[in-house]
């Protein structure tokens, strides 16, 4: 896959209330090294110490609203990745507002969160993306203009630690009978404004429990009953 990444910059944003596992501490720190390598303007965004994920989501999209950023690239604290996969999502999100990689439940059998309402016949692009509804947003990158566009539309709430109001972008909600987190709820509200998401299959991921649990979606695409916040 050749693209253009001309102009492409990016902030990687962990928010983290917890040690951050080593083997997350190896994939940060290589893909610092292949940023570098590549001249592809970043910096890391850590949001430490907050219980509260819709709030610090929110205050990173801040963050990042004020920076020259072009990208923003959600990373949970949890997940082990591979830079050349961080690099080729940054890549594809020159073509997609939205797009990212899905990892698998810290449980056996292995399993994704995936929003329910993409069962079925999955559209796929000419990229080899798939595009669905939601899925846990913990590798996933979104442009300038998506949050741009969320902000617009969120309230301006004053949180502890900022000093003026800023836009409130992140919330849980109840949708369809089911308690819906903030993964999918974000999701929900892009594809109201008129953005689509898309799964790279390509990509396999490590979520960091009581063992590393590692797959590839490619492998198993199939939704989970009922939605997750995607942090289980």
């Amino acid at each position: 896959m050749k693209l253009d990444m001309a102009g492409v910059s990016v902030m990687l944003a962990m928010p983290t209330h917890r040690d951050i596992p080593a083997g997350t501490v190896a994939s940060l720190l290589a893909t610092q090294d292949l940023l570098t390598v590549k001249r592809v303007p970043f910096e890391v965004q850590l949001q430490v110490g907050n219980s509260l994920v819709t709030h610090a989501r929110s205050k990173i999209a801040h963050t990042f609203l004020q920076s020259d950023k072009s990208l923003l690239f959600w990373v949970d604290s949890d997940i082990e990745w591979k830079a050349a996969d961080f690099l080729r999502l940054c890549a594809l999100a020159t073509k997609m507002d939205v797009v990212g990689g899905a990892y698998p439940a810290k449980k056996d059998p292995i399993t994704f969160f995936l929003d329910p309402s993409s069962g079925g016949e999955i559209e796929s692009n000419e990229y080899g993306c798939l595009k669905i509804g939601g899925w846990g947003m913990g590798f996933t990158v979104v442009t300038r203009r998506v949050i741009e566009a969320l902000a617009d539309k969120s309230p301006k709430l004053k949180f502890n630690g900022v000093d003026e109001p800023i836009a409130h972008i992140f919330r849980c909600d109840e949708h369809n009978g089911y308690a819906r987190g903030e993964d999918m709820a974000f999701f929900a509200d892009a594809k109201d404004l008129g953005f689509e998401a898309f799964l790279d299959p390509s990509i396999t991921l490590g979520h960091i429990g009581s063992k590393t649990y590692t797959a590839s979606i490619a492998d198993m695409l199939r939704p989970i009953e009922g939605e997750s916040d995607g942090t289980s």
